[in-house]
C-alpha cells in the first residue's frame, strides 16, 4: 500500500460535503464520535475504533452523528491486486479487536500528521500497512465459513429471516420474546420451527455466537471480563463466567491463561 495523504481532524463537527467520490481508495479512522454512512448498498453508524473504507469511484455518503476525531486518509496499492479487493471485503466498515495497537497506531499517527521529511513518512506509511492489516484479520474472521453460516439457508424462509437477524444481533442485549413477536409467533412456536428448520434453537445459536466472540477478546485483547461481557451481549463478566466456564468446561481466566502464545 502507498500512502498519498493523510489529515488528521480534531472534534469535527460537520462533513463539509454529505456525498463525494474520491480518485483513491481513502479510509476514515474514527478515534472519537460517530457518523452514518453509505457505499453502494452498505449503510452504518462509524464509532469510536471503527475503520471505513471507500474504494476510488464509489459514492461515500455520510452525515456526522456528534463531533469527532478521525484520520482521513488516502492511498492506493502499489501494485494493482490481481483480485478485486471491494468485492472481496464483506464490508467497508472493519471493528479491530485489538484495539490497544489501533490505538497505538493512531497516537503515531496524531504526532506525525504534519510530518512531510521523509524518515515520517515513511512510519506514516508502516503504520497505515498495519491498520490495513488489523482491518483484514477482522473480516477474515467475521467471514470465517463454518456449520453456523448455514443457518440462513433452509426451506422455511422465516427461519431464514430470524437466523440473519440473529447474526446480526447476538452481540447486543435484546429479548427473544422481540424477535418472536416481530415474526408474529410466540415464543414457544418460533422456538420449535427454528429448531426444525436447523436443529438448534435460537438462545443456543445466540449463546454460541458470544462465546466464540468471548473466546477471541480473551486472547486477542487484554480487556477486563465486564467489558468483553458488555461487547458480548451479556450484562455483566460475572454471568459471562458461568456460561463461558459451562459452556467450554474452563474458566475464562484459565483459558486465556492456557491459550495465549
Amino acid at each position: 500500500m502507498h500512502l498519498i495523504s493523510h489529515v488528521y481532524w480534531e472534534r469535527k463537527d460537520r462533513f463539509r460535503f454529505r456525498t463525494d467520490t474520491y480518485p483513491v481508495w481513502v479510509v476514515f479512522a474514527v478515534e472519537s464520535g460517530s457518523f452514518q454512512y453509505q457505499i453502494g448498498v452498505e449503510r452504518g453508524i462509524a464509532e469510536k475504533s471503527e475503520l471505513v473504507f471507500c474504494p476510488p469511484g464509489y459514492s461515500f455518503q455520510r452525515e456526522m452523528l456528534s463531533p469527532m476525531s478521525l484520520h482521513f486518509i488516502g492511498f492506493e496499492f502499489d501494485k494493482k491486486p490481481t483480485l478485486d479487493i471491494p468485492v472481496l471485503m464483506p464490508s467497508f466498515k472493519s471493528q479491530p479487536a485489538d484495539e490497544k495497537r489501533l490505538a497505538s497506531d493512531f497516537a503515531y499517527l496524531r504526532k506525525l500528521h504534519l510530518a512531510t521529511d521523509t524518515r515520517n513518512m515513511l512510519l506514516k506509511q508502516w503504520i497505515l500497512n498495519d491498520i490495513w492489516q488489523l482491518a483484514c484479520n477482522e473480516w477474515d474472521n467475521s467471514s470465517h465459513q463454518d456449520e453456523l453460516t448455514k443457518l440462513t439457508n433452509s426451506d422455511d424462509e422465516l427461519m431464514n429471516r430470524a437466523a440473519e437477524w440473529l447474526f446480526n444481533k447476538a452481540h447486543t442485549q435484546f429479548s427473544m420474546r422481540e424477535l418472536s413477536e416481530m415474526l408474529e409467533l410466540s415464543p414457544v412456536q418460533f422456538t420449535r420451527r427454528f429448531r426444525k428448520a436447523f436443529h438448534i434453537t435460537p438462545s443456543e445459536l445466540v449463546r454460541t455466537l458470544r462465546i466464540r466472540k468471548a473466546a477471541k477478546l480473551l486472547l486477542d485483547t487484554d480487556l477486563t471480563l465486564d467489558q468483553i461481557a458488555k461487547r458480548c451481549g451479556y450484562d455483566n463478566g460475572f454471568y459471562l463466567s458461568r456460561v463461558f466456564s459451562r459452556h467450554m468446561n474452563v474458566s475464562p481466566s484459565k483459558y486465556r491463561q492456557q491459550n495465549r502464545v
